[in-house]
């Protein structure tokens, strides 16, 4: 969550209000960007400038982001910042330029009110807004406009040797942290137990994250997008490198043991994972420095009574922890001591592979993975196990497939759900599909459009 170069923000801020404005258009014209002095624009077609005029440090870093940092000297800290931008717009037409400039500025002062927080998930039109060297660093930049008075936009311009004065937007840039420098060690807290001197409380787990890929929908049709999740999730059936989720903190070393709490049809079920003997189901475990990065699958073996059995991840609230083998001197002999990390939770969602017309307005919704709806749903009250929403409208959950009618929906098969689309509903327009089972929402998923 921190910034090397500043000139990364300013590019996200130029990609957000060309991709915005363009959007708010329908595409009508290209929005070009610059970030110069507001005097050393050369007016184009449509230019957004956006000038970085003045920053200053927010406050006071007292607290490291991560307590294992060694020594705790102020240049390991990050330094928090609020950035302030002066925005005007330029067009180089012959005839009413000044009409188009202010045309600009009121579509750029919509995007600063509709998008007033540019993160990892803010995409338009399926662009990531946010600059790649700030990607995956859980940045969330907050964006808030500044409110002038007449006299104080005026004597603004003044500043400006020989600048015409021209109608400005300014807004500014929270939660900006300059990163710091790399520190020179990590150490972790001293534990004593009897005669015992454990080095360490056991591994830590600060940050968790994955990606899912889903076909968004943008004017070139629907094109494939990757999105970070953090905290991380897992959704069932997804392909490689989607099942992956990487843990990071401290006192995590490439040989974490790790145990699972995964959602069964009687509650939930807890076991350690032995990925030699799950390494054929596509299950694996590649340690680094302080994290591990874990590829999951649909399914997974754990003893039962002794006999490796196997099981399938079903959607629902599960969790995760870490544990370490740590050896301890006592009396001049070594002992193991086992020391467990944070457990984190993590959720396990559905993943739709399809959606196909059945017969008329009902469709099939089919799911990836290896579980069987019809087997962990309640005998009655489907309702309370799964939901759907297409196009924003809620579907009537029945419990059983025969019967529907417009509106209604009904697990078909272990991993199928059909439903009868509502009567206002337009098969040739794209509509946004998301199912929850056990409240663990599917992938972003469109269907329509044809």
């Amino acid at each position: 969550m921190s910034v090397f170069s500043l000139s990364s923000v300013t590019a996200s801020l130029q990609a957000l209000f060309k991709l915005n404005i363009e959007s708010r258009l329908a595409n009508a014209y290209v929005v070009n960007t610059s970030a110069l002095s507001p005097l050393d624009v050369a007016p184009q077609a449509h230019l957004v400038n956006i000038f970085l005029f003045h920053f200053h440090p927010e406050g006071k870093q007292t607290i490291h982001e991560n307590p294992a940092i060694d020594p705790p000297m102020p240049m390991s800290f990050s330094k928090p910042l609020t950035l302030y931008y002066h925005l005007t717009a330029h067009h180089n037409a012959a005839q009413s330029a000044h009409l188009a400039e202010q045309d600009l500025l009121g579509h750029a002062l919509a995007t600063l009110i509709d998008r007033s927080t540019v993160n990892d998930e803010l995409m338009i039109g399926g662009v990531a807004v946010l600059d790649a060297a700030l990607a995956d660093d859980a940045n969330a930049f907050e964006l808030e406009v500044l409110t002038k008075t007449d006299g104080e936009a005026l004597n603004i311009w003044a500043g400006y040797e020989g600048g015409a004065i021209r109608p400005s937007l300014y807004f500014k840039v929270k939660n900006v942290r300059l990163k710091p420098e790399t520190p020179l060690s990590f150490s972790g807290p001293i534990l004593s137990i009897g005669e015992l001197v454990v080095p360490s409380m056991g591994p830590r787990i600060t940050f968790m994250q994955s990606r899912i890929t889903a076909r968004v929908p943008t004017s070139a049709g629907l094109v494939e997008r990757s999105f970070p999740r953090n905290p991380a999730e897992m959704f069932i059936g997804a392909d490689a490198p989607d099942r992956q989720i990487v843990l990071q903190g401290r006192g995590i070393d490439p040989g974490a043991g790790v145990e699972l709490t995964l959602p069964v049809a009687a509650g939930q079920e807890r076991f350690r994972v032995d990925f030699a003997d799950n390494q054929l189901l596509g299950w694996a475990i590649v340690g680094d420095r302080d994290s591990v990065t874990i590829t999951w699958a649909d399914n997974i073996r754990r003893p039962v009574g002794g006999v490796p059995t196997a099981l399938a991840l079903s959607p629902g609230p599960a969790q995760i922890r870490l544990f370490k083998t740590e050896y301890m001197t006592r009396d001049g002999n070594l002992h193991p001591v086992e020391m467990p990390s944070n457990p984190v939770s993590i959720t396990l969602h559905p993943h739709i592979a399809d959606i196909a017309p059945v017969a008329g307005r009902r469709y099939r919704i089919s799911l990836d993975g290896g579980y069987d709806l019809t087997a962990l749903a309640p005998e009655i009250d489907h309702g309370s196990f799964i939901r759907l929403a297409i196009g924003g409208t809620v579907y009537q959950v029945a419990d059983a497939p025969d019967g529907l009618a417009a509106g209604q929906c009904a697990i078909a098969d272990a991993l199928g759900v059909d439903v009868i689309l509502d009567a206002a509903a337009d098969e040739t327009a794209l509509a946004f599909v998301q199912l929850w089972v056990r409240d663990a929402v599917s992938q972003p998923f469109w269907m329509g459009g044809a």
